[in-house]
This record gives C-alpha cells, sequence and structure tokens, in this order.
C-alpha cells in the first residue's frame, strides 16, 4: 500500500467517509504517521524483521576501528541479537572438523545412550564438564549497540576472523502500511489530535449543533489502550530464564 492510500484510509474513518465536516490536514496525518511507525518500530515485534551481514576482517586494520572499535550499521538496524565469529572450523579434544561440535557431542550423548537412575548424576556432571569444555572454543563476541547512533561497539575480546552479524532490521514502510495494527493505532492517534485542536476553540456548527470533542478523544485513547495491550501480548518473550 502506498503512503498516499493509507492517508486516504485515515481519512475515511476520520470522517466516517464525508459524513462529519472536519478532518485533520494531511500534512499533520503525516506528521502523526511519521513519529509513530518510528516508535512501532520499537515496540512492535512484526515492524522488525532479521537481517544478516558480513563484517570484513579487513576492518580491523583502519584507524577508526583501532580508535573506537566500532562498526556503523545501516539506518534500518533496530537491534543486534547476535555477534559471532566466523572461525573456519572447529576444535574438540585437538580434532579439527567444521562438523564436529560440542552441540552435537552433548546431543548425541544425550539421545542415543539410555539414561537409568544410576547414570543420573554421571551425566550431570559430564554435561557440566560440555558446558565448561565450550569455553575454550568461544565463537560469541560481547558487544553493545546504540538504537541511535547505529553504532555497534565490540567490549568483548579482540576479533581474529570476519563477524556475522544477525539484527532486527525495519520492514519496507509500504508493508508497514499494509498492517491493520498500524492502521488502527493511527487512526487512534489522528482522533486524539482531531479532538486536541476542536477542543481548542468553542466552535458551533451551522443550526447550533454542538461539537462533542470528549466523545471523539475518549474513543481514540480507548481504542490506543486496547492496541497497546496487543501489543504487550504479542511481544512476550517466547523464551524464560530461571536464576537461581
Amino acid at each position: 500500500m502506498t503512503k498516499q492510500d493509507f492517508i486516504s484510509l485515515i481519512d475515511n474513518e476520520i470522517t466516517a467517509s464525508c459524513a462529519i465536516p472536519f478532518s485533520l490536514p494531511e500534512i499533520e496525518v503525516e506528521r502523526i504517521i511519521g513519529i509513530e511507525r518510528e516508535w512501532l518500530y520499537r515496540e512492535y515485534r512484526d515492524a522488525v524483521q532479521d537481517a544478516w551481514y558480513v563484517l570484513d576482517k579487513k576492518y580491523y586494520h583502519t584507524q577508526e576501528w583501532k580508535d573506537t572499535r566500532t562498526f556503523q550499521l545501516p539506518p534500518c538496524v533496530m537491534a543486534v541479537k547476535y555477534v559471532y565469529e566466523m572461525t573456519s572450523g572447529q576444535r574438540v579434544f585437538g580434532i579439527h572438523d567444521p562438523d564436529l561440535t560440542f552441540d552435537r557431542l552433548m546431543a548425541a550423548d544425550l539421545y542415543l545412550t539410555p539414561l537409568s537412575s544410576d547414570q543420573i548424576t554421571y551425566r550431570t556432571v559430564q554435561w557440566s564438564f560440555w558446558d565448561l569444555a565450550r569455553q575454550y572454543n568461544l565463537k560469541d563476541i560481547n558487544h553493545h549497540f546504540n538504537i541511535n547512533t547505529k553504532r555497534l561497539i565490540i567490549t568483548g575480546r579482540d576479533p581474529v576472523e570476519s563477524l556475522w552479524v544477525t539484527t532486527l532490521n525495519q520492514i519496507p514502510e509500504e508493508d508497514l502500511y499494509d498492517d491493520p495494527l498500524f492502521l488502527k493505532w493511527v487512526i487512534a492517534k489522528c482522533k486524539i489530535q482531531l479532538a486536541r485542536i476542536l477542543g481548542t476553540f468553542n466552535m458551533t456548527l451551522i443550526g447550533g449543533v454542538q461539537i462533542n470533542y470528549n466523545d471523539i478523544r475518549a474513543e481514540g485513547k480507548e481504542e490506543l489502550t486496547e492496541l497497546t495491550e496487543k501489543i504487550k501480548i504479542d511481544s512476550t518473550a517466547d523464551w524464560f530464564m530461571i536464576i537461581n
């Protein structure tokens, strides 16, 4: 959907398809769309999507890297999920094999070996060993990402190989305009703004009809509350962490 089509849908909703003789100026609707679009990119999980970048190790020789240890990411990046060093292979007990990892060894031991009651303690110690041994083959890189500057700072050890970065990027604007939640969200914001404008002056329509802007404001706020709750529910993490 184009931006103009999106604005037309908003105007039709505000005016009830021209049944109400007032609406927001188009320039004000565009301003609201711009502000709310940036906010939803941060808070609405369906407004972002996974993307991947490879940061070439040649950059480590530049003066900027030596001074700041940072990478400048594109403006569409909203978050950084993982930063991995792209090592050429794995090493487990002196064996070099890209397909041999601690994860595979542990999974094979977990599913291929039957567990009896006497083996539970042994397996617990063994899996603790896998966890400790994995630290000798770290590929994760500690980092910090600033959403405002879009700069990725490497705070951990100095990487040697190129970095694989998994990010959350903004979806294209045209795709966001097709989202019913975004449409309802902007309409609710426009209703609140329209009520604010109408309530600034005491106006009476032809025939002595009074404008009940309080109902418009209340309707917009109620819709906004419902949408905010939906975003919170939809954005619930699909994982949990237990800390002893």
